[in-house]
């Protein structure tokens, strides 16, 4: 049973002490990963190759259920279970529509979707910056890698940038505010429609600050305003804190959900906690959709009327007597509680925690990405068929493995700036 009482409670002290004994407990020589205050950016990034095994392992899993899952996105969940309750999941969903199997294009059989392309994007900015991200470094690096860099595009069969796809709308606002309109970085994502695409994509984000949960949720906020706004922003701060402690050494499905709750604020705290408590791991899929659907709709913006009805499912354009998409200190993005939820009722169990997020429906690609890209990096290598590791590099024309070591080198080298900085307030501090 999840007590989050107690659980709060262990996490208040135990943010508390870390505080306390931040300069004492640093130590640059180990593989252990420890816990600073918000204003540090000493981010102990395990030296030892787990590190990286956990950012490939996690990487995999991203493009694996991004794969997965495009063509089943916006279905029902009994739609989904109807058509793919009994598939074996060593293989891709198939394409569902009939244009794209004619032309052997569109989204299934392995090829990723434009959430792949943004988390590719993200990672794109660290390799070019060399260094922790702000709305600014956001501003300058996503749009060179969005509109500058032809990358092959499986769905559209053929190269081109990801501007060009396009990107769905949201993340296109983002180029007219900072390159059309010229927007100041921290002031860009006002406006926006606030919803799932940005969140989803905070795993390089939890790399670069592993073991750091408060440096996480700074950074990931901090560039979030140049991209959305109000609980869009709250949303990937908790969802990068969640992958920085995941991507600990000794991390566990509860150290995780304990972190998140600990950065996590407002209605995007309160629905997670809701969420989990609706959740038995000895439920169906089906169960597992309907209660935790359930526990999260009062956040979701909509009527009071609209919440009296029965299957209600929440319309994407044209929102009539809603609010969705505005900004709210009582509201969520719905992918971020039930990725969390999937990872718990998974309970360590790969392809259960994949096919939770892929039965639960609606957005069903991002969450079966962001809940196994959790668990990979809890877990770390050989937790995903090789198979599908080979599978969707070769479908998508890429070497996920080797963009994971590059990107690795990018963690450590940040890392080794981190460290000469806190060396250099160190010597202030005790001078």
């Amino acid at each position: 049973m999840w007590n989050n009482s107690n659980s709060l409670t262990m996490m208040n002290n135990t943010q508390n002490n870390s505080r306390r004994h931040f300069l004492k407990t640093l130590s640059l020589g180990t593989a252990g990963l420890f816990v600073s205050t918000p204003s540090t950016r000493a981010h102990a990034v395990a030296q030892s190759p787990l590190l990286q095994e956990k950012i490939e392992e996690a990487l995999y899993a991203f493009v694996i259920a991004d794969a997965m899952g495009g063509s089943v996105e916006n279905n029902l969940p009994e739609q989904t279970l109807a058509q793919f309750g009994n598939w074996d999941f060593n293989n891709f969903l198939p394409t569902t529509k009939k244009s794209d199997i004619e032309k052997k294009q569109g989204k299934g059989d392995g090829r990723t979707t434009d959430d792949t392309l943004n988390l590719e994007a993200l990672i794109g900015c660290y390799l070019r910056h060399q260094d922790h991200l702000d709305a600014n470094d956001y501003a300058e690096f996503y749009i060179k890698e969005i509109t500058g860099k032809k990358v092959w595009i499986a769905e559209k069969g053929e190269m081109m940038t990801p501007f060009e796809r396009p990107l769905w709308q949201p993340e296109r606002y983002v180029y007219q505010r900072l390159v059309i309109n010229n927007i100041e970085p921290r002031y860009a994502g006002m406006g926006n429609w606030i919803n799932e695409g940005f969140q989803g994509i905070m795993m390089p984000v939890g790399a670069v600050n592993a073991g750091d949960a408060f440096g996480a949720y700074d950074e990931a906020t901090s560039i979030a305003m140049a991209h959305t706004e109000s609980y869009g922003v709250e949303c990937a701060g908790m969802n990068a804190a969640a992958f920085a402690e995941a991507f600990r050494k000794n991390s566990t499905i509860n150290s995780i959900l304990e972190t998140a709750l600990r950065v996590a604020k407002d209605g995007v705290r309160l629905s997670l906690q809701d969420v989990i408590a609706a959740i038995d791991t000895n439920d169906s899929f089906e169960q597992f959709s309907a209660k935790t659907r359930e526990a999260v709709l009062p956040y979701l913006q909509l009527s009071p009327a609209l919440l009296k009805q029965k299957n209600i499912e929440t319309p994407k354009m044209l929102r009539e007597g809603t609010n969705i998409g505005r900004p709210s200190r009582i509201a969520t993005i719905e992918n971020v509680p039930i990725a969390l939820a999937a990872l718990k009722y998974g309970n360590g169990d790969y392809f259960k925690t994949l096919k939770a997020g892929i039965f639960y429906g609606r957005d069903a690609e991002t969450i079966a990405a962001v809940a196994t890209s959790l668990l990979c990096a809890m877990k770390g290598k050989d937790v995903i068929p090789k198979k599908l590791k080979s599978e969707v590099d070769a479908v998508n024309r890429r070497n996920y493995a080797a963009l994971a070591k590059e990107f690795f080198e990018t963690v450590r080298a940040i890392y080794q700036k981190d460290i000469k900085r806190l060396e250099e307030r160190k010597l202030i501090i005790e001078q």
